[in-house]
Formats: structure tokens, C-alpha cells, sequence
């Protein structure tokens, strides 16, 4: 149920950001996920949809793109990529099931995952929040995007 609380922060922000800027009606809000969140995205479209009634929002669509992070060992100085670690994911996934750390919380990346030169733990994953990336707005009868 993690996508539910993503589409409400999502919404959240974006009604403020419509409200601050005088806009009626958004038509399309694209979103940055991290892939290692492994977030549902229809779960996730369900719940933007349920949820935004009411709001600037109503006739919104969600365009979801998913973004791989690097990550840098601090330890070695080793930068790579979610492939170089995707055995660890896949085993970090089968060992908690559906509701493993990083679904929840991406930022938990470096306590999970190992570097895959030096093994340390010390690492900085980037590209680790859900960021709102676009948003296109209805003004005058014509499209534009924001942001």
C-alpha cells in the first residue's frame, strides 16, 4: 500500500504548486521512481486516480518513468550501476517478499547493498527520490508544460 501514500504526496504537491500559481486544471504529471523501489505502477495509477477528485487534478493523467540510479563506494571510489547490483536486489526481494526495505524506503539503498569491487556498505546511491518532473496545465484551451 506504499503506491497510496505516494500518489497522495504526489497529489499533495502538485494541488499546492496549481493553487500557488493561480492554475485550474492539470492535465498530465509526469513522475521520476527509482527502479529499485519496484513500485506497482497500477497500484500506483489506481490510487492518483481515486484520489484526485476534486482538485485541479480531476481530469489528470500520471506518467510514470522509472530512473536507475548509480552509485558511488565511497570506501574504493567505485561508481556503478543498479545492473552491477541487481543479484543483491533480487536476493534482498526474495528474502522480505513484497514489502522488502527498499520498496518502502530507497534511501535505505547503502544498508542493503554492497559494493561490488570492495564489498563495503559505505555507498551514495543518487537518483533515490521520487521527484515530480513535468507537469502540463491547461491554459487558454492550450497545453503547456511546466517544469
Amino acid at each position: 500500500m506504499h503506491e497510496w501514500s505516494v500518489a497522495e504526496a504526489v497529489i499533495r504537491t502538485v494541488v499546492n504548486w496549481a493553487n500557488e500559481n493561480h492554475v485550474t486544471q492539470v492535465k498530465k504529471v509526469k513522475v521520476g521512481i527509482p527502479s529499485f523501489s519496484f513500485l506497482d505502477v497500477e497500484i500506483l495509477k489506481e490510487a492518483f486516480d481515486t484520489m484526485k477528485s476534486d482538485s485541479p487534478l480531476g481530469k489528470a493523467e500520471l506518467e510514470v518513468v522509472f530512473k536507475d540510479p548509480t552509485f558511488k563506494c565511497r570506501n574504493c571510489g567505485l561508481t556503478f550501476s543498479l545492473k552491477d547490483v541487481r543479484d543483491q536486489l533480487e536476493s534482498l526481494k526474495g528474502e522480505f517478499g513484497e514489502e522488502y526495505p527498499l520498496h518502502l524506503m530507497p534511501a535505505l539503498a547503502p544498508s542493503f547493498l554492497k559494493c561490488p569491487k570492495c564489498g563495503s556498505h559505505d555507498i551514495v546511491a543518487e537518483t533515490q527520490d521520487i521527484t515530480i518532473d513535468g507537469i502540463e496545465v491547461e491554459e487558454s484551451g492550450t497545453a503547456q508544460t511546466v517544469g
